[in-house]
């Protein structure tokens, strides 16, 4: 089981969601939407919620496909796998402990261990499969990419070792006798887990796969070195200023702009709203599947859109966001962006679920319309209405769809995952082939 990570790592990951991540979210939204009794942990819960998600979903189903992933890109061969199992299981266990011990009130000693090794466990966990990767990288027979093609990796490896090492300092923090995170330095660390780490993972790949895969026109090169360095102020800049300066709301909302051009400069280079460069030969594969790609992009701008709104508002003395319309961006991006992303290119490219998409293509138009109309949905009712009366409706409406349209893509690739070959045995294949 150790030597073949991706099976292992794709459903830990999909058990953690459905477990602590989406179960405790729709537990919220539906007890804040219909003014139901919710328990007393339920500020703990809500971080619990965000922490599952970033780290115990998304980055660990990064991990899982990066096994498959890495070694294309780079021509070259995973030789750890089981290094990538043991750190993605620690992740895991990190997660869990995390889950069980933050709503829990201060007190019993067991809780301070479990906050602390939470930290402690994650941090090596994820360690343990970038070491593996590295080695990939290293044994790359692909020509190195340096100047400012190196600014996003740079980008998404900062923001993810700055996370981890938050999230420790965060865990000592709770272990010593907090019940929540202080909101400023839980927006900045989950400012670096969604956007610096996992979108900046989500631009690099579709930069890589997307123009060929979607055949769109040949990209803007001229742009992309403006947009990377954009990105990357935004990226960092942003939870540099929660972090630093919470009170000087203006340089949040400088980096905040800064993200937004990137983002947007990166969809102009890319063309991605631009007629394509050919038809297509397999129509209704790469028809809906450009559609959906940008339709999630249009919500990652959406969410950064709202992400600077806010902070310039605050900068200019008019509001003061609140939890709810932060949460609102947030949910944009993971609900919008990260999840239907994650959604689609499972169907396209993992091994056994993309050949069962392939015959159902009908529930995978299901799938990604649930997802990113249910994100559309919960993002303007929680930006413009918040809770209040009719909105609250609205927005649990919107987060069950997107629970649902999860389920049901959850299961399906569960039970996709058993029919994949292990590792060991396609590496010996492919050499026994070669000879």
């Amino acid at each position: 089981m150790l030597s073949n990570p991706h099976p292992l790592l794709i459903r830990a990951s999909l058990a953690l969601a459905l477990a602590f991540g989406f179960s405790i979210g729709l537990y919220l939204i539906l007890g804040f939407a219909f003014d139901l009794p919710l328990s007393a942990s339920t500020p703990a819960l809500m971080q619990v919620h965000g922490q599952v998600q970033a780290l115990g979903f998304v980055t660990m189903f990064i991990i899982g496909v990066g096994v498959q992933l890495f070694p294309r890109f780079h021509a070259s061969r995973l030789d750890r796998p089981r290094l990538v199992s043991i750190g993605g299981l620690l992740l895991a266990s990190g997660v869990v402990l995390r889950a069980l011990s933050q709503p829990v009130l201060p007190g019993p000693l067991w809780r301070s261990i479990g906050l602390v090794g939470s930290g402690i466990l994650e941090l090596v966990g994820v360690a343990l499969a970038v070491y593996a990767f590295a080695r990939v990288i290293r044994g790359s027979v692909q020509p190195e990419r340096g100047g400012f093609a190196a600014v996003l990796p740079a980008t998404l490896g900062l923001s993810l070792l700055g996370a981890l090492i938050l999230n420790a300092v965060l865990c000592v923090y709770l272990a010593q006798g907090g019940i929540v995170v202080p909101p400023p330095q839980d927006e900045a660390l989950l400012h670096l887990e969604l956007w610096g780490f996992a979108t900046s993972m989500a631009l690099a790949v579709s930069g890589r796969i997307f123009p060929r895969f979607l055949l769109l026109q040949d990209t803007r090169e001229r742009l992309l070195p403006y947009a990377f360095v954009l990105w990357a102020v935004g990226a960092l800049g942003v939870p540099a200023a929660w972090l630093a300066l919470p009170s000087l709301t203006g340089a949040r909302a400088v980096a905040a702009l800064a993200q937004l051009a990137g983002a947007a400069l990166f969809v102009i280079a890319l063309r991605l709203y631009e007629l394509p460069a050919r038809s297509s030969g397999m129509p209704h594969v790469t028809y809906p599947t450009r559609r959906w790609i940008r339709l999630a992009f249009a919500m990652m701008l959406a969410s950064a859109t709202a992400d600077f709104g806010l902070a310039l508002a605050e900068s200019l003395g008019t509001t003061i966001p609140t939890l709810t319309e932060l949460s609102a961006a947030r949910h944009a991006l993971a609900q919008g962006f990260l999840l239907p992303l994650i959604v689609l290119m499972a169907a396209r490219i993992l091994p056994g679920y993309s050949g069962q998409m392939m015959r159902q293509p009908q529930l995978l138009s299901a799938m990604m319309w649930t997802l990113i109309s249910g994100a559309a949905l919960r993002f303007v009712a929680e930006l413009f209405g918040s809770y209040g009366p009719g909105w609250g409706a609205l927005v649990a409406l919107g987060g069950t769809l997107g629970v649902v349209a999860f389920v049901v893509f959850a299961v399906g690739l569960w039970l996709a995952e058993s029919r994949v070959p292990a590792l060991a045995s396609r590496v010996s294949s492919s050499t026994h082939a070669g000879r």
